[in-house]
């Protein structure tokens, strides 16, 4: 039995090293908020401190990024914790392998409705595994439910983004053709303006949409705030010297072809400039699980800090948005629910996702946050 602790920034980052390093049966033992660094016991930063473990080592990894690895034995109680755990783990293999052995179907119930919803077949294995540890044979139907819905909900918590003291001056929205950039990028601006009464600039690079100027234009006269169209990437500080006065500025990039080499380096350029900054890759959740995959893949080059994910009301399959913070890093910030701005768009909320996609809560139509306090 291996046991490794990680330091990271929050718990989502971790699940790609861990499962890297330590395999894809590993299992996280306990995790705890911790602070590192610092002057003199100032400056300290905020961090998670993650203790994993597996049966034995995978291929040990050619580099590991944002997390320190610090390999130690396993104390007393770790020792204790790894002797149930195995216990437990035995009991499921054997369950497994017993052919006579049936899934309750409550259990079949809920499974079904997971893959119909579109989630990874990886994804409802962790699920189905967390709900069997909770002795299923002792359940009632309305328990299950219960640990279904709590377990969806624990993972989008892990994969939710955290409140930062971070003020960034730039803030870039990246992603796909159609997505819906320029409008959420609206959304944002107007509720720093009218909600929390920045003072706000707007910066567009996609002058191949003509269309796309002139709605960003539309919105900029609306709001009464300035707008710079920047045409490359040489363009930028001037843009940026313009917008000086503001307090915070939103870049609106193009929307191309995510297959092409070029749009990736092209969107890299127009990231360089240097000021605190975050970066948005928006999402479709009209986007096959497939081909959003590929779309991240492709962009792994592109600093990303954030997620935004669009169009939640087009769709009844939300499958896509789990699948999301369970594979990647990428803390989930902002769900958009329709075309009106402000008010479609609401801060992650882990419930109302995990209900859903379980589809226990069929006529909610959205947060029951006021709009004012989530952005």
């Amino acid at each position: 039995m291996i046991i490794k602790t990680y330091v990271v920034n929050n718990v989502t980052e971790a699940y790609p090293i861990i499962f890297q390093d330590l395999g894809k049966e590993a299992f996280i033992l306990n995790t705890k908020a911790i602070k590192t660094g610092g002057f003199f016991g100032l400056f300290r930063k905020k961090q998670i401190e993650v203790v994993a473990a597996a049966d034995h080592y995978a291929e040990k990894p050619t580099h590991v990024e944002k997390a320190v690895e610090v390999e130690k034995p396993a104390n007393d109680p770790q020792k204790e914790v790894l002797k149930e755990l195995s216990e437990v783990k035995g009991l499921i293999s054997a369950i497994v392998k017993d052919e006579k052995k049936t899934i309750p179907t409550a259990v079949e119930k809920w499974v079904l409705r997971l893959r119909k919803q579109e989630v990874d077949e990886e994804v409802i294995q962790y699920i189905v595994k967390k709900v069997k540890m909770q002795q299923i044979q002792n359940l009632f139907e309305e328990e299950i439910e219960q640990s279904f819905l709590a377990i969806i909900k624990q993972l989008f918590e892990e994969g939710k983004a955290k409140d930062t003291n971070s003020s960034p001056v730039l803030i870039t929205l990246v992603g796909p053709t159609g997505v819906g950039k320029t409008t959420t990028i609206a959304k944002l601006a107007a509720a720093r303006v009218f909600q929390q009464r920045q003072k706000v600039g707007l910066l567009t690079t996609d002058t191949y949409r003509i269309a796309a100027v002139e709605q960003l234009k539309t919105y900029a006269g609306i709001l009464n705030i300035p707008l710079e169209v920047v045409s490359n990437p040489a363009d930028l500080p001037k843009s940026m010297e313009a917008l000086k006065g503001c307090n915070l500025i939103f870049m609106d990039s193009a929307g191309r072809n995510y297959l092409e080499d070029e749009y990736i380096e092209e969107i890299n350029q127009y990231l360089r400039y240097d000021a605190p900054q975050e970066n948005y890759l928006v999402l479709s959740m009209t986007t096959r699980w497939r081909d959003m995959r590929n779309i991240v893949e492709q962009m792994k080059s592109v600093p990303i800090d954030k997620l935004i994910l669009t169009k939640w009301d087009e769709t009844s399959c939300y499958g896509v948005a789990l699948n999301m913070v369970y594979h990647y890093p990428y803390p989930l910030s902002y769900l958009s629910l329709g075309q009106g701005v402000p008010q479609d768009i609401m801060q992650t909320d882990p419930l109302f996702m995990a209900k859903k996609i379980l589809g226990v809560d069929e006529h909610e139509t959205g947060s029951s946050t006021p709009i004012k306090t989530i952005i």
